[in-house]
């Protein structure tokens, strides 16, 4: 057994995360605890929290957690834009499991519904990143966070996934990517390897260990994963 500050490190089963293999991603994840404690903390332990998007929400995507570089212009539309969302289309708990973008009128419409209500009209300044790291933290379990280097990663799988739905669903044939889509697969194709990580996570003696098996989503695992990656 290897120990990291208190915590110790066992062997999990590998996980593939955009077409690259993790090893032992039960070490992967613990390294990614240690480096980024307050993320883990002041970020993702309040996902799922909130029902309104508020300035505490908003400012812990900022530095020194998750660098949204979300400006106070653009955290006050944010906030008046959330009151008229329609969170009503997708569960607290919703996941990114189900959301099958092959399926029409299903979870993965909504949360595009949902999505798009941020989306249009937004103002300049506001894109995919900075609209994904505060989804998540109102829908955790379905949202995946967005950021140049996840989008970078995903990006061959995301243009295959986009293929494959356009094929059974000809509305989406100017579609070039879909990176939900390709983050879902790999969530339903680690799904076993997932289960065994959180387990091992929540069996370490070590209390940021112990919250992350309880409180995150797989999908989160999958972020710090692809980082490792």
């Amino acid at each position: 057994m290897e120990e990291r500050d208190g915590c110790e490190v066992g062997q999990t089963a590998p996980i593939t995360v955009a077409g690259r293999t993790i090893g032992n991603p039960l070490a992967a994840v613990i390294a990614y605890l240690k480096e980024h404690p307050g993320t883990v903390r002041h970020y993702d332990l309040i996902a799922g929290t909130s029902s309104n998007v508020t300035a505490r929400l908003i400012k812990a995507t900022r530095m020194p957690w998750m660098a949204s570089r979300i400006t106070a212009r653009e955290e006050a539309w944010f906030i008046h834009r959330a009151r008229s969302a329609p969170w009503d289309l997708v569960a607290p708990d919703a996941l990114l499991h189900d959301a099958d973008a092959a399926q029409p009128d299903g979870l993965y419409d909504a949360a595009s519904a949902l999505w798009d209500h941020f989306w249009t009209d937004r103002p300049r300044g506001v894109a995919v990143a900075k609209i994904s790291k505060v989804l998540y933290l109102m829908r955790p379990g379905l949202y995946p966070i967005l950021d140049n280097r996840l989008r970078s990663s995903y990006g061959p799988a995301a243009k295959a996934a986009a293929r494959d739905v356009a094929a059974r669903r000809p509305e989406f044939a100017d579609c070039r990517r879909m990176t939900w889509e390709a983050v879902r697969r790999d969530l339903l194709s680690n799904e076993a390897a997932l289960r065994e990580l959180r387990s091992a996570l929540g069996d370490i003696d070590c209390i940021l260990a112990s919250e992350a098996s309880a409180k995150l989503s797989d999908n989160r695992f999958l972020d710090m994963l692809t980082w490792a990656a």
